[in-house]
């Protein structure tokens, strides 16, 4: 790799100061770019490991029901705990990664994650970090899918994807269903409930005149 490219790598990874030249020069560690709706497929036996440098990937899994279900998305500087538990554990990607903008990765081949893992503490602790961080995430996914009523869950999800200043979210039923891991009828039939009570308005593809005082009432 370049040396830019190692410093910009770097920036966003701090603990990778670590890394040896010799290691950075080795085959196969390299930035990649990947385009919107590339998929990674669940199933899928990994060959690399990869930090994201730019873009948003998404993360989701299908259930017991068929149901695909968000289970959180990736930004700049983070990386995939799922993705580092198959390769651990040598075993098939328990979920499914798709490209909503346009990423740029640093991956590195699965034989020299192990040899990074052993050779640098830096290296070591931020996986054990990702996987406690997003341990937590998954917890309270799983708390809210199993004792949140979709009315709350929905509430929630509209305030923390607006502000005061921009109260429009532009989603659909189906998009909607799949963050909240339902099925569409079920949200539209809340949604219209919710207009009715004055907490928002539907359009084509969007959600406006969101009343953020008015959702909070609507969690429990």
């Amino acid at each position: 790799m370049r040396n830019d490219q190692i410093e910009e790598v770097i920036q966003l990874f701090p603990f990778l100061s670590a890394i040896s030249t010799n290691d950075w020069n080795q085959e196969g560690v390299e930035i990649v770019s990947l385009p919107v709706h590339f998929v990674i497929p669940e199933g899928k036996l990994l060959n690399h490991a990869a930090l994201i440098l730019e873009g948003a990937v998404r993360m989701s899994r299908l259930g017991t029901n068929g149901r695909e279900v968000t289970l959180y998305r990736l930004t700049n500087g983070e990386c995939c705990p799922l993705m580092m538990a198959s390769i651990l554990g040598e075993s098939a990607y328990e979920a499914s990664a798709c490209i909503e903008k346009p990423t740029r990765a640093l991956v590195i081949p699965v034989p020299l994650f192990f040899v990074w893992l052993d050779t640098y503490k830096s290296f070591r602790q931020f996986v054990f970090q990702t996987f406690a961080k997003r341990l937590i995430l998954m917890s309270n996914l799983i708390d809210s899918m199993k004792f949140k009523s979709i009315r709350t869950r929905i509430a929630e999800y509209v305030l923390e994807k607006t502000t005061d200043e921009c109260n429009v979210l532009t989603i659909t039923h189906d998009q909607l269903s799949m963050e909240l891991g339902t099925v569409r009828e079920v949200i539209s039939r809340t949604l219209k409930g919710m207009e009715r009570e004055g907490m928002l308005r539907l359009g084509r593809g969007q959600i406006t005149h969101i009343q953020r005082h008015q959702l909070l009432t609507a969690i429990e």
